[in-house]
């Protein structure tokens, strides 16, 4: 090799390592700069329920606070306010379990069309308080389907809740479960109508604090920690499946895929 090729080639891999350099200090920068997100939108989500919290103590401290009823309702909405302080928590907590790169699922064989309509009937009367009806279209063949059932029934809880909070008002949550079983896939989709949003938001929905307004405050239903959908994602994906949306001028379908399903 002559000198002129030698001088080339150390050239060329002193640009390489630079470049490896580069792309390494950008990967710390995303990082540490993700890390500050992190604390700053959980401080302004944990701050809000608190403040509130310590506001009703204050008044339920003062000598004023005499009337029964007044004071009744100090209490069961500071109560309110710590169980929003502890979804923000739990939430908090999940994600960053499903993040840090060594979660470990607890595998089961589950039968999926029995745990859907088990998490349904136990969704159905906090829906109906809000005048939101559940429809049912699930399969009725039995699926035996490979799962970490903690996670899973985080994952379609949060997809309900998040139908709950977007739906107009009275309003109805359609539920299917379908399988291919040539395919060995099962679907399930959780579809409601509400207030559309622009294809950014779209694209933003899946991404964690990402949040939008419910439909309607009126019917007390809690912003939420921004992380209910970014986690569904994450333990979808972490079971080898994906999760999307379709969403057409206020109509939203949400869908969930997992792989490996296997007739019973």
């Amino acid at each position: 090799m002559s000198r002129q090729d030698e001088l080339g080639s150390v050239a060329h891999n002193i640009n390489h390592m630079a470049e490896q350099l580069q792309q390494q200090l950008e990967k710390e920068r995303q990082i540490e700069q993700s890390k500050m997100e992190l604390i700053t939108y959980v401080s302004h989500d944990l701050r809000t329920p608190l403040t509130s919290i310590i506001g009703y103590l204050d008044l339920l401290k003062t000598p004023k606070c005499q009337n029964e009823a007044e004071r009744a309702r100090f209490i069961n909405n500071a109560y309110n306010k710590t169980q929003q302080l502890k979804k923000l928590i739990d939430d908090l907590f999940e994600y960053t379990r499903l993040t840090d790169g060594d979660i470990r699922l607890s595998f089961q064989e589950v039968d999926y069309h029995n745990l859907v309509k088990q998490i349904i009937s136990e969704f159905e009367p906090v829906a109906n308080e809000q005048q939101i009806t559940i429809l049912q279209d699930i399969s009725p063949m039995p699926l035996l389907v490979h799962m970490d059932i903690e996670k899973m029934v985080r994952a379609i809880d949060n997809l309900l809740m998040n139908a709950l909070k977007f739906s107009i008002r009275p309003g109805e949550i359609k539920v299917h479960l379908t399988a291919h079983v040539q395919e060995e896939q099962v679907i399930l989709s959780i579809e409601n109508v509400g207030k559309p949003i622009s294809l950014e938001q779209e694209h933003q929905l899946f991404e964690r604090f990402y949040k939008t307004e419910p439909f309607r405050y009126e019917y007390n239903t809690p912003t939420g920690s921004g992380l209910g959908l970014s986690i569904a994602k994450h333990i979808v994906e972490l079971h080898g499946g994906r999760i999307w949306l379709e969403h057409d001028e206020g109509h939203y379908k949400f869908y969930m895929e997992i792989k490996k399903i296997h007739p019973l």
